[in-house]
């Protein structure tokens, strides 16, 4: 069975991280706050609510060696958040981001020395730590950036950064802080590495938005899913760019296995998991549809009453019910996932089999890939 660990909260969830050892989850229950949650057993037990947000929060990250927490919402605001162990409290810090559009996802680099938070406002703030000010600072990335940043990927040098949004382009920049960074070697994406330099542009094949957007393990390659359901691999040093279009709803989310497997995920509510044999990007598996005996076990009594499921399945995905197709006999979708998958993310342990997603049905799912 490829899920692990599964739980479901009273509400949807558009946002989660966990922290090193997965001992917490931070989740975002569609508002302007994040919940924290400690495992007690096989159950989530809420510990800190995160409160300082005025608008919808729109990503969290959590750092797994240091140990904070970035947010960022549509209020236009990131905090990083630092636990103090002797008052029990997350204590924020406001970045001092500078844009005038909502902030739209925000990410750690590889060191944890800096983050970038992706935004409405045609740019990517590059924020680290100013000694000077004593407080979290940010440098723009913006051309040739046309609209709306919806993603960003940090390359494992802690240097390139790869973003995309609703230009439908996908772009890697350098994103060099002198007195930060160190002067990164030479890689298939360049050598001289000033700030803002474009070391690569690509675009969707139809045209769609670029939601997600993510390096390979090794830094060679860049992938990202666009909203004409198709999945784009570039490889600079051969000049190869392969694009798979999918049959399925549009993917919100990808993470790497490993240098020749990819995980996505979104509408289509089940992780699919595509493979490069040499030849060509195919889709080899979607996870946990073949899991019927574990839902039957697991269904609870009024489930059975095939009525009232087609009516909550109208009411919680605002969607028909079909028999057949993609539902089972008691109105439920085949997949695990009953509604849109918001994020996936990989293992913050560095475990390359373990993934984790959550969705709007207020299921949060740990998987194994290969089991």
């Amino acid at each position: 069975m490829s899920i692990t660990d599964e739980y479901i909260f009273p509400f949807c969830v558009t946002a989660h991280s966990f922290n090193h050892d997965k001992s917490q989850v931070a989740v975002c229950p569609n508002s302007n706050e994040v919940h924290i949650y400690a495992r007690s057993g096989a159950q989530w037990t809420p510990i800190h609510v995160l409160k300082e947000h005025d608008l919808l929060v729109t990503s969290v990250d959590w750092a797994p060696r240091t140990n904070r927490i970035v947010t960022c919402s549509q209020d236009k605001n990131a905090y990083v958040w630092t636990f103090d162990e002797s008052t029990n409290v997350w204590k924020p810090t406001l970045v001092h981001l500078r844009i005038n559009r909502a902030a739209t996802q925000a990410k750690w680099s590889p060191m944890e020395d800096k983050f970038a938070v992706a935004s409405g406002d045609k740019c990517v703030a590059i924020c680290y730590f100013g000694e000077d000010n004593d407080w979290w600072v940010s440098k723009h990335i913006k051309k040739p950036i046309a609209s709306t940043v919806l993603c960003v990927d940090w390359h494992p040098n802690n240097v390139l950064i790869a973003c995309g949004g609703t230009d439908m382009k996908a772009r890697v920049f350098s994103a060099y802080i002198k007195g930060v960074d160190q002067k990164p070697a030479a890689s298939v994406w360049g050598e001289r590495l000033p700030f803002n330099t474009v070391c690569g542009e690509f675009e969707s094949p139809s045209g769609g938005w670029v939601h997600s957007i993510g390096f390979s393990p090794d830094g060679e390659s860049v992938a990202f899913a666009s909203h004409d359901s198709s999945l784009t691999v570039a490889t600079p040093a051969t000049g190869e760019v392969t694009s798979v279009r999918s049959p399925n709803l549009p993917f919100k989310s990808l993470v790497w296995s490993d240098r020749s497997t990819i995980a996505v995920s979104g509408h289509d509510c089940s992780p699919m998991i595509y493979a490069y044999d040499g030849a060509a990007w195919r889709l080899v598996k979607k996870l946990g549809e073949d899991d019927k005996n574990r839902r039957s076990a697991t269904a609870s009594p009024s489930n059975n009453n095939t009525a009232f499921n087609l009516f909550r399945q109208m009411d919680s995905r605002n969607q028909p019910a079909k028999p057949g197709g993609t539902s089972s006999g008691d109105g439920s979708l085949k997949s695990v996932h009953q509604n849109t998958i918001t994020e996936l993310h990989r293992d913050p342990a560095g475990n390359p089999l373990d993934i984790s997603t959550s969705g709007l049905d207020g299921r949060l799912i740990q998987w194994n890939i290969q089991a």
